[in-house]
């Protein structure tokens, strides 16, 4: 998937072609002003406001509690951008809207946009990155309660793949064992459990994370088949051939690359033989190209927010090798475009 200005009709589409729409316009102002509206309303309530049923302005900002003819021109964005439908007057939910912004829908991302608020402040620091090389350091600046909303925001991302990832990654039928490292909200640790009964899972994350995401976690009703451990992947021994399966999610993008071979190395030694070490994450080309957006994006963003950046296939694998690993072939999720999931197993001789 990627980000661009598209043709609504054929004379846009010959304009574009001939290089004279302003796309740079499209791409700076109008598309802000489209995440905003999105984001104003998630957090506002008014795609739950609307429900089942259709309504006037008047009426949503009366349950809302905000002003009409404020709140009209965000619902006709909303509109124009096919996350509501308007018809005699009253505006309706469309079903982009139902399937992914209602807070109950089973596949509901708005804790995700909520979080999205957060990410932005930090985006907000790109040109100080730039002019000094400094990154923030994302977890350090997550607070209080902003940590829920860190947790339930990455939950709902995990919530997309994880079918898929029990499904495709392949781990020993016998595996009883599994360490989840930075896994927080535990969404794929109680995924991998429901797919494998004699499967345990421990949680690997910081005490802040850990102390956010044990509520969440408790919502899966796992019991003791799902625990935290406290602590700090970088420094934490691992142990020595004491589990099958080792998931890390979302992690590497935010050590360089020295960090992460010696976090894989020390995974490597915790394997069992036969276990297997599964990576979940954006990776970035090899060369920057215009098919390659996403790893780009975040390569960058993650560069702001930590110290480090997406990471190639190559450096991965080569990470797994030198640990004594052999990797698998690379999982390209259909769930969750532009996330990759890289295997390596421990052989058994």
């Amino acid at each position: 998937m990627k980000i661009a200005a598209v043709p609504e009709n054929f004379v846009e589409w010959l304009l574009k072609t001939l290089g004279l729409v302003p796309t740079p316009i499209i791409d700076t102002f109008h598309s802000v002003i489209v995440a905003r509206a999105i984001l104003v309303a998630t957090r506002l309530g008014v795609f739950d406001a609307l429900g089942e049923s259709a309504r006037s302005v008047d009426e949503i900002a009366e349950v809302l509690a905000v002003d009409a003819h404020a709140l009209e021109k965000l619902l006709n964005v909303l509109v124009a951008c096919g996350y509501l439908r308007i018809q005699g007057g009253r505006y309706a939910l469309t079903r982009l809207t139902r399937k992914w912004l209602l807070r109950d829908a089973p596949g509901s991302l708005r804790d995700n946009l909520l979080l999205r608020f957060l990410e932005w402040e930090a985006i907000d620091t790109a040109e100080d990155f730039v002019r000094t090389g400094q990154p923030l350091d994302v977890h350090d600046r997550i607070s209080g309660e902003e940590w829920d909303i860190y947790q339930r925001g990455m939950r709902c991302l995990a919530r997309l793949s994880a079918g898929e990832v029990v499904r495709r990654v392949k781990i020993p039928a016998t595996a009883s064992a599994m360490l989840d490292v930075g896994g927080g909200h535990g969404t794929y640790s109680v995924a991998f459990c429901e797919r494998l009964p004699q499967l345990s899972a421990t949680i690997l994350d910081l005490p802040e994370a850990v102390a956010s995401a044990a509520p969440i976690l408790a919502e899966a009703n796992m019991g003791n088949r799902v625990k935290h451990w406290a602590g700090n992947a970088l420094s934490e021994d691992l142990g020595s051939e004491k589990w099958d399966l080792i998931f890390i999610s979302h992690l590497i993008h935010h050590f360089d690359a020295a960090t992460n071979e010696s976090l894989i190395r020390r995974a490597a030694r915790a394997l069992r033989m036969g276990g297997v070490l599964v990576i979940l994450d954006v990776l970035r080309q090899e060369t920057p190209s215009a098919s390659s957006q996403t790893g780009a994006l975040l390569d960058l963003y993650f560069a702001i927010t930590s110290k480090s950046g997406t990471f190639s296939l190559r450096e991965i694998t080569g990470w797994q090798e030198r640990s004594g690993l052999q990797p698998g072939k690379a999982i390209h999720l259909r769930s969750a475009p532009g996330i990759t999931v890289l295997t390596a197993g421990k052989p058994t001789d």
